[in-house]
């Protein structure tokens, strides 16, 4: 039901992190967490469809691009700090690296429902208001790839990942398969994604053998304590009129830390 969709899920992938114990030990949410991630758009299999309206030019279609070129896929909304500092604050940010791989890959930013609705900027009522949200993120971030809406009982999202995760990011090939996800995007880690795309793609049409590899990895997000962006976030949160409680503890906003000592004991 599109009200279900868009009140936000009871369980979200930071329930993860923010549960684990000390010393590098991992909560036992994980696990669950990690199997809900990989079930839908399957790595090394063909991505979903993904076509919809943008904000403020033609309709976009994944399909365009089969055999043309990589697209990069991000899907946030303006209720969520991490997926609205990465388009211009973080170093990198997504408007520097589409700068320097536009060429090769094209980027498309989904609208989703608003992950974390405030007193100011509340879950989606009609598409009148999810355009409007996405037009105000438009203009408070600037950038110059295709913002794609979602449909109001998101329909394209629904088919790529389970909405807890508010923020995932997926890289498709020029032949159309999931060759990159990340349940949470954070743009330091795609220079060397989209490095390596820009090469596969540039020898894949005359070179019949390409090694390849492939890698799974659990790292910590560098954006929030990065100074810049965590000034943003706290003025994010205002603006989306959201309470510290309501999400939990953030790292960098309200870091949970040992007792002195605590570490040192066996």
């Amino acid at each position: 039901m599109t009200s279900e969709y868009n009140t936000p899920h009871p369980v979200s992938w930071s329930r993860a992190w923010q549960t684990d114990p000390l010393g590098g030990a991992l909560s036992d949410q994980w696990s669950e967490l990690i199997a809900s991630f990989r079930a839908r758009a399957p790595l090394g299999r063909e991505a979903p469809p993904l076509r919809g309206e943008t904000l403020d030019g033609p309709a976009f279609d994944l399909d365009a691009y089969r055999g043309r070129k990589s697209v990069l896929v991000v899907f946030g909304s303006l209720a969520c700090p991490p997926c609205v500092t990465n388009i211009r604050t973080t170093t990198p940010s997504l408007v520097s690296l589409y700068g320097q791989y536009s060429q090769a890959v094209e980027f498309c930013y989904v609208y989703t429902r608003e992950a974390h609705p405030g007193s100011r900027i509340g879950a989606h009522a009609s598409m009148d208001e999810k355009r409007r949200n996405a037009a105000r993120l438009r203009e408070q971030e600037p950038f110059p790839f295709p913002l794609l809406i979602d449909a109001l009982d998101g329909a394209n999202q629904l088919a790529w990942v389970d909405p807890q995760f508010n923020n995932p990011v997926f890289l498709v090939n020029r032949a159309g398969i999931v060759v990159y996800k990340s349940a949470w995007l954070d743009a330091s880690e795609l220079p060397q994604v989209l490095d390596d795309a820009a090469l596969w793609d540039a020898r894949s049409p005359t070179e019949k053998t390409i090694k390849k590899t492939y890698s799974e990895r659990i790292r910590p997000l560098r954006e929030p304590f990065d100074p810049t962006a965590n000034a943003r976030i706290k003025k994010l949160m205002d603006f989306i009129g959201l309470e510290q409680r309501a999400m939990g503890p953030i790292p960098g906003v309200e870091a949970e830390r040992a007792e002195p000592g605590a570490g040192d004991k066996a």
